[in-house]
Parts: C-alpha cells; structure tokens; sequence
C-alpha cells in the first residue's frame, strides 16, 4: 500500500487507477509529464533522485522505499515528491524521484538504501534542465513500462488536483475555451495554490 501521504497511480487497473488494460504508452506518457509540470510550477528548488536495486536486493521495493522516506521524513526531508519506475532487461527495478526541497547528501542515501534494500548505488543532482525537458524525461519511463506504477506526495501539488483538473479541463469544455486557455488558468491555480473548484466562479463567461 502507498503511505497515507502518498498516492499511487498504475497502469492496470486497480482501485486507484487512471489507466486500464487498453490504455496506451502515449496516454500513460501525457498523464505523467502533466503531473510532473503541475509540481513543477510550484516555487522550490528541484532535484533529482535515482534509486536502484542490485541482484541482492528484497523483491518488494515499495515497502523499501516507504522505509528510506519515514527515515527522511523525521529530518523534514523528502516531503513534496513524484516518483515512477524504470525496469532493466534483468527485471532490476530503479526508481527515478523528482522532489523539492533541501539538499540529500548521497553518501548518506547511498548507506540508507544499501541497509533498507541493499542496494548502495543512488545518484542525487540539482534539475538544470528545462521544465518540459524534466517532465519528458519522467514521462518517457511510463512510457515504456506497461505495468509502471508512477505515485506522488500529497505535497507535490495538493491533495485531489487530478480531480481539479478534471474539473477544470470539463468545465472548460463545456464554455467552449481554448484549451491553452484552460492550461494557462490551471497554472495559474497552481502557482497561486487555489483551488479552481473555488474560482472557477471568477473566471467563468458571463
């Protein structure tokens, strides 16, 4: 199960799905690379963390990464995150994390994640590329895994914006607005943390 302040999103179906069976890789990209603009159109430094398992490592992974973030989380570090998967051709499970916030010093991931899974080799840097260029890159990994399970914190942008922006997206559907216009308000909300089930009533055609 995902922890209480996480959400998990996979590509079979399942209780907490957006995706089924028939959805395709090209789908399972979009969704992604919106989710992980969303986050990114909040203030805050972004970086990057790469997690991997070794041949000696516990077949479950997300009990192991639910472990490495109870610890981080103690210190406050960790909180507002996106995570999605990538498989080797061994089967070998990494896990690429988008999060903002303070600097992880990676000789003490590298020693968490070698005690919790096993699994020494991590990787932590500073996002220097673009927004879209980061979000293609998170988004290419769902696309190549069928079964991938992509999940993000609460914080990452709050608590239901799916949903928010679903409401948006129909509501702008249904107005007839353009739908760059309806992606410009969705920035909007994020940036400024409002939510548009809220305002929508201000921006509404009179």
């Amino acid at each position: 199960m995902s922890s209480p302040t996480e959400v998990a999103r996979v590509g079979t179906p399942g209780p907490t799905s957006l995706d089924n069976g028939n959805t395709s890789a090209r789908k399972r990209s979009r969704r992604m690379f919106h989710r992980v603009m969303s986050g990114l159109e909040k203030p805050g430094r972004i970086r990057l963390l790469t997690l991997t398992s070794s041949a000696e490592a516990p077949d479950d992974f997300q009990k192991s990464f639910r472990k490495l973030r109870m610890r981080l989380l103690r210190r406050r570090l960790l909180v507002d995150y996106i995570r999605c998967p990538e498989y080797t051709k061994n089967g070998g499970r990494h896990e690429h994390i988008l999060f903002r916030g303070s600097y992880l010093e990676q000789a003490e991931i590298s020693r968490l994640w070698a005690e919790i899974h096993n699994s020494p080799i991590v990787d932590v840097r500073q996002v220097r590329k673009t927004a879209r260029a980061m979000a293609h890159y998170m988004a290419s990994y769902m696309a190549k895994s069928p079964a991938g399970r992509y999940a993000y914190s609460w914080g990452w942008v709050w608590q239901g914006f799916v949903k928010s922006w679903l409401f948006l997206k129909r509501l702008g559907y249904n107005y007839g607005l353009p739908f760059e216009d309806v992606l410009k308000k969705w920035r909007i909300c994020v940036k400024l943390g409002y939510r548009p089930e809220i305002v929508w009533a201000a921006w509404s055609p009179t």
